[in-house]
């Protein structure tokens, strides 16, 4: 939506590649009516629809203002009435506008009323024609927009973009849209459920004042130009002549505003009345592309046909499985608003007890952290927590008390095999440098979530260049106009938007607060990632947010960065930041819970002889029982009291990161190419300290490849043998169904190549994917104060109040006083990184695979190579983490002799 000439239908060209959309060249709309246009948006795999709308300011003299609320709340009901829900809304507003004039303000009223307060998290305000103004006009305008016409709906939620007509900048607008759980509209539950006529909704409300205002002073005009005529001479008919032909003009005037009155009062009364008219209605609407409705047509055609595929897909699985003891009664689907789709019922065989999965000393110790108050701990337990005496000194008490842990207890393992705790082995507080802006830089790369960093959009370099003139810092906005290819970010700015707040309401639970960090880093010649600059807790802008740059311009500057407290506590905001995003969505949902609707839609579509099934099942191992561990012990009882969010805002999070897995997004090739770093460039100089992608790029190719050979002998017919298996088409549509795992992203499967890298996906997901994200965590969040997961006193509001903060504010920041949170945060990490047993490593599999006699022989085969092929990736592994400048950690998760075969915990 947006008024005409801001540029929406130049938008969805580019988007949809169709030159038959029409682009004004003036200002005179060339947009008639709601157009729908389908197209597949490449990066995600997913089928987009774009609404283009008629402006409200229409030059048109054919349509008014009242026939375009009518014709978008009817398209709007429709969409209601099929139960279709809108991603997000898109208002554009042209940026080169010098002042925003009254027919923009009666514009964006309506379009607020349209959507309503609940619907504001899903609105893009997207900014155009920044072509036209210089960068620093541009900016000064785009914050007087945040800040006092948009500051309502940015206060809840709705998000600023710009677009500068390019292909990049519009397909982020698409992935920001994507990202966003799905609303209704204020104008549908009006009509709907309130039963409002159009004329009383909140959008008709503010239109028809606008008339009754046009109309009073219409009538006023004419009434006034009565008197003057009567007041003319005989004599001066000229005159005369011309307040008539004036009169007449504005009583024609007068005449269309009453018709528009009366036409908004008329409302859309028969749709009310009859869902089949506004069927009717809705079936004028212009499809643009008539090769997009053929083919809905056909897949209205053939929706009978696939349920009928479908049941007897069904029943020859039930009849499968209940052969081998586990009937369909055991596959179904269960739904709560805190979780993902999962398995309703555990089979039997899938069953594992807790004890069985994680270690029993360390699982005894977690329960008892949950359960104990922390007066009553016993002694041992007590103390593996800094005490009152260390908490009021240093950090570099902090420091001696981890050391002294670690040595303790490797003594009393010695003496005793069993006796291990989280202090056993390594963490990173033993190192001298765990504190610097090097060790901090690498873990983007090589810590438990190097999966996010990403190249810096123009939004954000933007954002920071402005802050760094404000600040006078010129060396940075120096490096950022030189380097500026080489600025990548960790954002977490979209938390408030996911848990349902305000952009300047603040994280907090309990004591413990949150925040909504954004991290600058510039990735250097010499391949160092050095951070830059930090916004603390972004609140929608920039000017309600506090922002810190690094008094180390560049790696090599020398400072003293421990005691450097200010810089100090920003990188701590930023890793509490990223402990939420990894242990909740990196971790839990793009591992374990996305896992889990893949078996549980594969168990409903396969039957266990299919090939899918065998090539998947020895990669479900224990990942059933271990995920509903987690939403009933993990999430609810250590998880919600760990952080600075409350549990409802817990599960939003949780929710809307299931909503934004990007199936086809995140396959390797794709998303290391999206965040900046193409695989075919990762062994150049400038990436070789970024292990994570270095390795995981290999693990891809070298699963992709086993799988590869398995199914091009399977499916020997290739494409058509693929389309011809109707357990795929009955599996993709049971992942995507809203009644079964909603996983909405989730792409159809036509061709060989696209069966193949689903299965890889699949494989990656258990096997490597798991095990970077998960098997690190004891080393880097052991030692609290590298990663804490929530921040014991509030944010600082303003730089000046960060610029004073000391060493005890650090601290104060800490859980010192509260032994049972530091336990937890230390406990928990230890609780999942056990070792991985040898017999359960992705190696151990390829091996006792290729000379099993009971496997597949086209499975037993393919094994054979992927064994040599893993052998081999150890020395690749070895070799890339002595590459790495970071020399005191190394970078070996990924060796296949120690990556998971399955989610094991």
């Amino acid at each position: 939506m947006g008024g005409t000439g801001t540029g929406k239908s130049s938008l969805i060209r580019l988007l949809t590649e169709d030159t038959g959309v029409k682009i004004g060249s003036s200002l005179d709309s060339l947009t008639t009516d709601v157009q729908l246009f389908r197209f597949l948006d490449h990066t995600s795999g997913r089928n987009i629809v774009l609404v283009d709308t008629p402006g409200f300011d229409d030059s048109r003299s054919d349509i008014t203002d009242t026939a375009v609320l009518k014709k978008i709340a009817a398209f709007l009901l429709n969409e209601y009435d099929e139960k279709r829900q809108l991603n997000g809304l898109v208002y554009l507003h042209r940026i080169s506008d010098p002042r925003f004039g009254a027919q923009a303000s009666r514009n964006l009223k309506i379009f607020q009323n349209i959507c309503g307060t609940k619907a504001y998290k899903n609105i893009t305000v997207l900014t155009t024609f920044w072509d036209s103004v210089s960068t620093e006009e541009g900016l000064m305008r785009e914050e007087q927009l945040k800040s006092t016409f948009f500051n309502h709906i940015v206060a809840q939620g709705a998000r600023f973009m710009r677009h500068d007509r390019s292909t990049q900048s519009a397909l982020e607008i698409i992935t920001h849209i994507l990202t966003l759980t799905p609303t209704d509209v204020q104008i549908q539950e009006e009509i709907r459920i309130g039963g409002k006529g159009l004329e009383d909704t909140a959008a008709g409300s503010i239109h028809r004042e606008e008339v009754e205002r046009v109309l009073a002073k219409h009538k006023q005009e004419i009434a006034s130009l009565g008197e003057e005529i009567n007041t003319i001479k005989h004599d001066n008919e000229s005159l005369r002549r011309d307040l008539l032909e004036e009169k007449e003009e504005l009583e024609q005037r007068l005449r269309l505003w009453e018709n528009e009155k009366a036409d908004l009062k008329k409302g859309l009364e028969d749709s009310l009345k009859s869902r089949g008219q506004l069927e009717d209605q809705y079936k004028s609407v212009d499809v643009v592309r008539s090769a997009t409705l053929e083919l809905l047509q056909v897949q209205l055609e053939d929706k009978k046909k696939a349920t009928t595929v479908v049941a007897q897909v069904r029943e020859e699985i039930a009849v499968q499985r209940t052969y081998k003891g586990n009937g369909n009664d055991f596959f179904q689907f269960a739904y709560s608003d805190r979780y993902p789709p999962c398995m309703k019922i555990i089979p039997t065989d899938d069953r594992k007890n807790p004890l069985r999965i994680f270690d029993f000393a360390s699982f005894a110790e977690t329960t008892a952290l949950l359960f104990i108050r922390p007066e009553l701990l016993w002694t041992k337990l007590r103390n593996l927590a800094p005490n009152q005496i260390i908490a009021e000194q240093t950090m570099q008490a902090l420091e001696v008390h981890n050391y002294r842990l670690h040595t303790e207890a490797r003594q009393r393992a010695k003496l005793d095999p069993g006796a291990r705790d989280m202090y056993l082995s390594k963490n990173i507080g033993l190192r001298r440098d765990w504190y610097t802006d090097a060790a901090f830089g690498q873990q983007q790369f090589t810590g438990t979530n190097p999966t996010t960093i990403t190249l810096a959009p123009r939004r954000w370099m933007d954002e920071f260049m402005l802050v760094a003139r404000v600040q006078e810092r010129t060396d940075v906005t120096k490096l950022l106009t030189e380097r500026a290819d080489n600025m990548y970010v960790q954002d977490y700015s979209d938390f408030r938007s996911s848990i349902g707040l305000y952009p300047g309401e603040r994280i907090v639970c309990d004591g413990r607060h949150g925040c909504s960090s954004v991290a600058l880093f510039h990735l250097e010649t010499e391949g160092k990632l050095h951070p830059l600059g930090i916004v603390l807790d972004y609140k929608g802008s920039m000017q309600e947010s506090v922002t810190i740059f690094n008094r180390r311009i560049t790696s090599n500057v020398n400072g003293n960065e421990y005691e450097d407290w200010p810089w100090r506590f920003a990188k701590t905001c930023v890793q509490v930041s990223d402990w939420l995003r990894h242990e909740v969505a990196i971790h839990l949902v793009n591992t374990h819970l996305v896992e889990e609707v893949i078996i549980v839609a594969a168990y409903r579509s396969f039957g266990p002889n299919h090939i899918i099934t065998r090539l998947l099942e020895p990669h479900w191992s224990t990942t059933l029982s271990l995920n509903k561990a987690a939403r009933e012990t993990l999430v609810p009882k250590i998880i919600i009291g760990m952080t600075g969010l409350s549990a409802s805002q817990t599960y939003a999070f949780l929710k809307a990161e299931y909503n934004k897995f990007d199936w086809k997004g995140l396959y390797i090739p794709n998303d290391l190419k999206r965040r900046g770093f193409p695989i075919e460039n990762l062994d150049e100089p400038k990436y070789h300290n970024y292990g994570y992608a270095r390795n995981i790029a290999r693990m891809w190719n070298i699963i992709r490849k086993f799988v590869s050979t398995v199914l091009a002998k399977e499916y020997a017919g290739g494409d058509q043998e693929v389309v011809s298996d109707r357990s795929l088409a009955v599996f993709c549509e049971e992942v995507r169904s809203r009644d079964g795992g909603q996983l909405t992203s989730f792409p159809d499967i036509n061709t060989l190549n696209e069966l193949i890298d689903f299965v890889t996906m699949c494989i990656h997901i258990a096997v490597p994917q798991h095990t970077a994200v998960n098997y690190l965590q004891q080393y880097y969040q052991t030692f609290v104060p590298n990663k804490p997961s929530a921040l014991h006193i509030p944010l600082p509001q303003s730089l000046a109040e960060l610029c004073s903060f000391t060493e005890q504010d650090l601290l104060s920041a800490l859980p010192l006083k509260k032994p049972r949170d530091w336990l937890l945060m230390a406990q928990v990490p230890y609780l999942l990184s056990f070792e991985v047993p040898e017999e359960s490593t992705i190696l151990h599999y390829a091996e006792t695979t290729s000379s099993s006699r009971a496997t597949l022989e086209i499975i037993r085969s393919a094994a054979q190579v992927l064994s040599m092929d893993l052998r081999a990736f150890i020395d690749t592994v070895t070799r890339n983490s002595t590459e790495l400048d970071d020399q005191q950690t190394p970078y070996l998760v990924l060796d296949p002799s120690k990556t998971a075969i399955s989610i094991l915990i």
